[in-house]
């Protein structure tokens, strides 16, 4: 089994559930007008992350060597309910997806989220939508397809995760990501190197107070 067919059966039991789709209000990377960063349109629409993430369990679960399982409540820390499924592949990272549903605070409205996390919710590899503000909305195809690409890291692999405590950046064979809080931190060019050789495993130092998990795929 190739992750590509998987990402197609995936698609194909999410769009047997006819649920909506918007194209980019976007387009040609137009800016957004002003009025847009404190509007949200239509609220609901975001509810397909969920859909979106219990397609993904649902083809990943049938599986034969991948087990599903509820995250516990005590777990789950701002999530509404969660799944991890793991695969019994030496050397692969569990996935779990993080569901909030949408809701209403101080008079605003809050779309529902997904969080794409591995071996434990605190490490998160993605969240969507990034912010659900109508400036921030690029249509649902790219929002559909941020989340297919994040599990796809986890089930394709390899990827290494790498995190301190006011940094963090992921490593996939065809790119990275890092993200910090402003202050001096490791280079991006010597933790993508880092989680190059982590992810061929090669004996490497890691940098002060840094945590890494590097997994491998889920498929043969």
């Amino acid at each position: 089994m190739r992750l590509d067919e998987l990402t197609a059966r995936t698609v194909a039991a999410y769009d047997a559930l006819g649920l909506p789709t918007w194209p980019n209000p976007h387009p040609d990377d137009a800016e957004p007008r002003d009025e847009e960063y404190s509007r949200v349109t239509d609220v609901e629409r975001y509810d397909v992350l969920h859909a979106r993430a219990r397609a993904w369990a649902q083809v990943l679960g049938a599986l034969p060597d991948v087990t599903v399982d509820d995250v516990d409540a005590a777990s789950l820390g701002t999530a509404d309910r969660g799944v991890r499924l793991a695969s019994s592949r030496p050397g692969t990272l569990a996935l779990l997806l993080l569901e909030s549903d949408r809701r209403r605070i101080d008079g605003e409205d809050v779309p529902a989220t997904l969080r794409v996390a591995v071996e434990r919710p605190d490490v998160v590899l993605d969240d969507r939508p990034d912010c659900g503000c109508d400036a921030c909305d690029f249509g649902s195809a790219e929002l559909l397809d941020a989340v297919d690409e994040a599990i796809g890291h986890v089930v394709g692999g390899p990827i290494v995760l790498l995190r301190a405590r006011r940094w963090s950046a992921v490593w996939y064979p065809d790119g990275g990501e890092m993200s910090a809080d402003g202050t001096a931190g490791p280079d991006f060019s010597s933790l993508m190197r880092l989680g190059r050789r982590l992810a061929a495993g090669e004996q490497a130092r890691l940098p002060r107070a840094c945590e890494a998990l590097v997994g491998h795929g889920w498929l043969a």
